[in-house]
């Protein structure tokens, strides 16, 4: 005889749904990266406040929406913070080469790496709750194709321009927010997927 679950969804209050903490996360690090580099950091600590104000808004509005599902909430909640973190962690590098020919090679590799992985979001989230399928393979590779690009644009760069080596501060970062990149989409999943997900006989 075959059991199904029944699965009880819980509300999020208003004072649970972490909005306020992730904004601070998001000050955190998006204010201190305003400063790499020293040259531009007022202009960026201004777009960089309004960025975490605008991601916070859009958390409220998931929130308004989702807070009687507590579980897809905060999966999409963490969706938008990874985006959030990803960019206060690689923008910094991106700034540094701008305006050479590599800071375009670099912005439109993480743009499609970006939209690869947001349409793979079933395949990247099956492949980190089942490394043992195709979609943990897809992770790999991917992450490698575009840390290989990365490194290949500011080693050039630094080539080119026979400029000082880039702030290691930055590179370690950069390689930190192409996590987040490459592990968000698989919060896009909802929770009755991500069970089907977990299950062994799934392919």
């Amino acid at each position: 005889m075959k059991v199904e679950k029944t699965s009880t969804k819980e509300s999020v209050l208003f004072t649970k749904n972490r909005i306020f903490l992730t904004f601070t996360l998001f000050l955190l690090l998006g204010l201190p990266a305003s400063f790499i580099p020293e040259e531009t950091y007022l202009k960026w600590l201004l777009i960089n406040f309004i960025i975490a104000v605008l991601l916070t808004v859009v958390n409220y509005m998931i929130w308004t929406k989702q807070k009687h599902d507590s579980k897809r909430y905060f999966s999409l909640h963490s969706f938008v913070m990874m985006l959030g973190l990803a960019f206060y962690a690689t923008s910094p590098i991106l700034r540094l080469i701008f305006p050479s020919m590599y800071f375009w090679i670099l912005l439109g590799g993480l743009i499609l790496y970006t939209v690869f992985l947001v349409s793979k979001y079933d395949a990247i989230a099956g492949g980190l709750l089942n490394p043992r399928k195709k979609g943990f393979k897809l992770l790999v590779f991917s992450f490698f194709a575009i840390v290989f690009v990365a490194g290949s644009s500011i080693w050039g760069y630094m080539l080119a321009s026979d400029a000082a080596p880039v702030n290691e501060v930055a590179i370690i970062m950069f390689f930190l927010g192409l996590f987040l990149l490459m592990v968000a989409p698989s919060m896009l999943v909802t929770p009755e997927r991500a069970e089907e997900l977990k299950a062994p006989q799934h392919n």
